[in-house]
């Protein structure tokens, strides 16, 4: 058995992070000894939890924020943040900088990956995880590579109260993505804004899916959620720029009544600004709000309702590109969808029109909401495609060939660097 040995980071918790984990999960099955270094900064350990789901898997956590940290090491973090970034922003523009400067956990990251035990690839999730990631294999004559699981540099709008954050970003990513031995992105769209911006080889891309196991059984007819007919959505994090107003405004209009669950942790403020919004458009009691729940258990849970909504508004170049793992995750749930008409969904609309349906605004969603709600064997049929999209193309037992083709040419030495093709 091959026990190479791969070491995956992240500076954010593990259940904000669902792609390390199947990550974590195909090495493990493919025979390498896995080490998870990941953050924290959420006072119950939810690390902990999922770790006791990844048996024989090493994790070591890297603590930072007000919530978890001692206040020494809190404050140590944020004071260093801050001299990185006055030096940076007058005209310090160094490596080191650039790294302690964009995230409080790097230099901490950094520490601990360094200071792990040796591996043969080092994969970095993030930004701030790459400077860690480089270091340890410098040091251990090994191989990085990294995962974008966004445009991280068009996470922000253009504007001039945010041109540093982004020259840190770009300083990072320009200094450690050309020795990277491969690049991977979560849309396609995404790697051609990496291949563009920084003149590397078009990373490789790799959705947003998720295991099969994680489904339900089998499709059904329409949801089981009460109350109904219902609209679905989640997130770590309920707040703005995801079309939830939208999605209320067309509610509000729809001729089959039907009701939205969110399913996440609000953004502070924001579960009473939009009962606020949905009060004065007369749908208060057609808004509910669902308590976050673990990663494996998603897709069950949303089998029960009827349709999947993913309202990405296009404010970012990020906003714009990326795929969202809730699309892929409602039709592995067996659930039709109703999309944004951003670039990145323009390939799923022309792709499954019999179970993906776009909008561009408040009227548009609802005439879609009422052509879905309101045929039921259109509906059966729909949720049907969705579900059996997900188990052929859209799941992660499929997707994780191709990266582990990835790994395995690179660790086996078929590929001497995976991302230039070097053979």
């Amino acid at each position: 058995m091959n026990r190479q040995r791969v070491c995956l980071i992240t500076p954010r918790e593990l259940t904000a992070n669902p792609r390390i984990l199947k990550e974590a999960q195909a090495l493990h099955e493919a025979g390498y000894s896995v080490h998870i270094i990941c953050g924290r900064y959420l006072p119950r350990d939810h690390n902990a939890d999922i770790a006791s789901i990844l048996s024989d898997i090493q994790m070591t956590q890297v603590v930072f924020g007000r919530k978890v940290a001692r206040f020494t090491t809190h404050a140590r973090q944020k004071f260093t943040q801050f001299i990185a970034d006055q030096l940076y922003n007058h005209a310090f523009e160094i490596d080191r900088l650039a790294e302690l400067g964009h995230d409080p956990v790097v230099g901490d990251l950094i520490s601990a990956v360094t200071s792990a035990s040796p591996a043969d690839l080092y994969i970095a999730h993030y930004v701030a995880a790459l400077p860690a990631a480089a270091a340890a294999a410098r040091k251990h004559n090994a191989r990085y590579a990294f995962d974008a699981e966004d445009y991280h540099l068009g996470d922000l709008p253009d504007e001039p109260e945010h041109k540093l954050v982004k020259a840190k970003i770009r300083h990072i990513e320009s200094s450690y993505l050309p020795g990277a031995a491969y690049v991977t992105a979560a849309s396609p769209l995404i790697a051609d804004a990496y291949a563009e911006t920084y003149g590397i080889a078009r990373p490789t891309p790799i959705l947003n899916v998720f295991p099969k196991a994680n489904a339900p059984s089998a499709p059904t007819p329409r949801g089981t959620a009460s109350p109904g007919p219902s609209l679905y959505w989640f997130s770590q994090t309920i707040g703005p720029g995801r079309g939830l107003e939208t999605a209320l405004d067309a509610i509000a209009i729809a001729r089959t009544r039907p009701h939205l669950h969110l399913r996440g942790t609000p953004a502070v403020g924001y579960r009473k600004n939009l009962t606020a919004c949905a009060a004065s458009l007369g749908v208060e009691k057609q808004l509910h709000f669902r308590e976050p729940a673990s990663p494996t258990e998603l897709e069950r849970l949303g089998s029960a309702f009827d349709i999947g909504f993913v309202g990405e508004i296009e404010d970012t170049r990020n906003r714009a590109i990326a795929l969202t793992n809730k699309l892929f995750s409602y039709w592995m749930s067996g659930l039709p969808t109703i999309v944004s008409d951003i670039p990145a969904h323009q390939p799923y609309l022309k792709a499954h029109p019999d179970f993906v349906q776009g909008f561009t605004d408040a009227p548009m969603l609802a005439n879609r909401l009422d052509f879905l709600l309101g045929d039921a064997e259109g509906l059966a049929a729909a949720r049907q495609s969705a579900f059996a999209a997900a188990a052929s193309i859209y799941n992660w037992e499929h997707e994780a060939v191709t990266w582990l083709q990835l790994v395995d040419g690179l660790l086996q030495g078929r590929l001497k660097n995976a991302f230039r093709n070097e053979v």
